[in-house]
């Protein structure tokens, strides 16, 4: 009887993602862009605070270092530019952060009483946080977390 040799390889805990996400619920404030401050913000005149001066609350199912799925009962188209306001907190650490981001998925919420949809955003500029308290980390550290490989 002949072996044969099968070559495969091992994924831990199913995310396929460089940077998995990480479950969190946390609170979040947003703001759908108009066309014209959606043009401002990807410039240099981006102000997070006078933009969510007016903003919808929700909250967060999971966080990564490039993204984040929330709920919303708003329809927001795919591709619409968004201005977040989120707070979470991890052991040890808490943090405030103001982004830029892009919807790039919406889906319909069928099973759930409080919200219709949710959306998955992609970071497109973090702009403030908080973090700068904490010497030798950044938010984009914080959020890298990577499922250790096999050796």
């Amino acid at each position: 009887m002949e072996e044969r040799m099968i070559s495969a390889e091992m994924k831990f805990g199913g995310e396929k993602r460089e940077y998995p996400r990480v479950p969190m619920t946390a609170s979040i404030r947003y703001r759908v862009l108009s066309p014209e401050e959606a043009e401002r913000a990807m410039g240099k005149y981006f102000e997070p605070d006078k933009i969510l001066n007016e903003y919808t609350e929700s909250e967060t199912l999971n966080v990564s270092r490039e993204g984040v799925l929330m709920y919303t009962n708003e329809e927001i188209p795919v591709k619409s530019l968004l201005v977040v306001s989120l707070y979470f907190v991890i052991p040890g650490i808490s943090c405030n952060c103001k982004a830029l981001a892009e919807a790039v998925r919406r889906e319909s919420e069928e099973d759930n009483d409080r919200y219709r949809y949710r959306i998955a955003l992609k970071f497109l500029k973090i702009t403030h946080h908080n973090l700068k308290n904490y010497k030798f980390m950044e938010l984009q550290e914080l959020l890298d977390v990577r499922e250790e490989s096999a050796t």
